[in-house]
């Protein structure tokens, strides 16, 4: 048992690997046929085939002995797979007999073979531009909406974190309180100062209201008992404090934006302002306009988000009185129920899962500073997965519609090799009326995709490697 408790992350990181890679080729595939293109070969996995499934028409489909993924082989393609041999032989030093400089690392190519032409009506090249680019573009639309279901599909089937906040960690940030007195994710805080737990609200407003303080907690691992003790420290985002702001008279603004006494203000407007005198003249500033505002309230699990018109004109008397503190913490998630949803709640909570990776993926656009840190490779992924079989099916389906949304976009990027970089040829091929790169110039295309990719993978990796050694992973 202890034994599979070790493995069960990399077997799960392997399963979703390959799972999303078909998923991604088969959408090649289907396009494919559907074009009448000929494909001799589906398989899952690469290197040296173990055994065939079955052949139906011209399609192969095997089993190969590397599990990580997959490929599809397109007729009509192989002539033009030449240039990236020949480049791969060049990167890697390997001999030519054809080409006395193939040892050296060159920046352009030279000595290269024609490829013999695949004229087949069945194959790659033979057919429209057009028709090749959606064959091409079919990938990582079908990773994307693999993901997109998987998120659309989950609460009705697995269920979503979306009840009760729980007293059980789902995560334990890097380079918090929670990992520095050794917290993980599983461990159920029972007791805090002696005051028994009985939920994560319970927990979250202990930790919360006790920054700078020493705190003694009780905490269950499994079958084991032990006590920690922490000092919360300050709630940090983008480099600034967090501040709360708590209610105290609502007031007429409060009324009208639906405020209650004992609501704790979270965000004004979308930038989220907190802090009293921010606040304030944020509301001052929008009088007359509709404003949101997302609270946290004593009777309610999850966040409250309120929407409403201020008034018109707004006096010192008609703004609610605020009272703002930082708030402590320990970096640490805490977990929910596990809640079902109806299919058309499913597909709601589904959609705004992914709309919210795209928001994401615009805050680094807009933070270059952030992709550093939400960034990584195989060694992240394993960190991540790791953390997901801990926290049970639910989180290792999330993680697996997350991948697959972002290996969509990461495939479209316009590098050589990648997806992109076969849709930036087309759109060569397409300003220069229906003239192809020549191989000398699809080696020099690979070449530098080839370069791109290997100096990306030694940045990820080395990045994934110092924050392992750093204890900069989630726990």
């Amino acid at each position: 048992m202890a034994l599979w408790t070790h493995i069960q992350p990399t077997v799960t990181l392997l399963v979703i690997l390959s799972i999303l890679v078909v998923a991604h080729e088969w959408g090649h595939f289907i396009v494919a046929r559907l074009f009448g293109i000929r494909v001799d070969d589906f398989s899952i996995g690469f290197g040296k085939r173990l055994f065939r499934i079955c052949k139906r028409g011209d399609t192969e489909y095997n089993v190969r002995m590397l599990p990580l993924g997959g490929f599809v082989k397109i007729a009509g393609m192989e002539p033009d797979e030449a240039p990236l041999v020949a480049a791969k032989d060049k990167m890697l030093g390997k001999p030519n007999p054809a080409d006395p400089d193939s040892k050296d690392l060159p920046f352009i190519t030279e000595n290269i073979g024609d490829g013999v032409p695949y004229t087949s009506p069945d194959g790659f090249y033979s057919k429209p531009l057009w028709q090749r680019a959606l064959v091409i573009l079919a990938g990582p639309v079908m990773s994307f909406l693999f993901g997109y279901l998987a998120f659309c599909l989950m609460g009705w089937t697995v269920g979503i974190p979306s009840g009760k906040v729980l007293s059980r960690i789902g995560m334990v940030s890097p380079g918090g309180e929670g990992q520095r007195i050794g917290l993980r994710t599983g461990d159920v805080i029972t007791a805090i100062n002696g005051q028994p737990i009985s939920d994560g609200k319970q927990m979250i407003a202990a930790i919360n209201g006790s920054l700078g303080k020493t705190l003694t907690l009780n905490v269950r691992r499994g079958d084991q008992s032990f006590t920690k003790t922490a000092t919360p420290q300050t709630a940090m985002d983008s480099g600034k404090p967090v501040i709360r702001t708590d209610v105290v008279t609502p007031g007429t603004v409060g009324v009208a934006l639906g405020l209650e006494t004992g609501d704790t203000i979270m965000g004004i407007g979308k930038d989220k302002v907190t802090g009293t005198e921010e606040a304030l003249s944020f509301l001052r500033a929008n009088a007359g306009k509709a404003v949101d505002v997302v609270v946290s309230r004593p009777s309610s699990d999850d966040p409250i988000s309120l929407h409403a018109v201020l008034p018109a004109a707004l006096t010192a008397a008609a703004l609610p009185a605020l009272n703002s503190h930082p708030i402590g913490v320990l970096k640490i998630q805490p977990s929910s129920e596990i809640k079902h949803l109806s299919f058309r709640d499913s597909v709601a909570a589904g959609t705004n899962a992914t709309l919210s990776i795209f928001a994401h993926l615009g805050e680094m656009v807009r933070q270059p500073s952030q992709i550093k840190e939400n960034t990584g490779g195989i060694i992240f992924m394993y960190q991540v997965t790791n953390v997901a079989v801990k926290n049970g099916l639910v989180e290792e389906v999330a993680i697996m519609a997350q991948l697959s949304i972002s290996l969509a976009i990461f495939n479209l990027l316009p590098i050589p090799i990648l997806d992109g970089g076969h849709l930036l040829t087309f759109l060569l091929e397409w300003i220069r009326r229906g003239k192809r790169l020549t191989d000398q110039q699809q080696q020099a295309f690979l070449m530098t995709g080839l370069a791109i990719i290997g100096v990306l993978f030694v940045l990820i990796n080395s990045h994934d490697i110092i924050r392992t050694i750093t204890h900069q992973v989630p726990q």
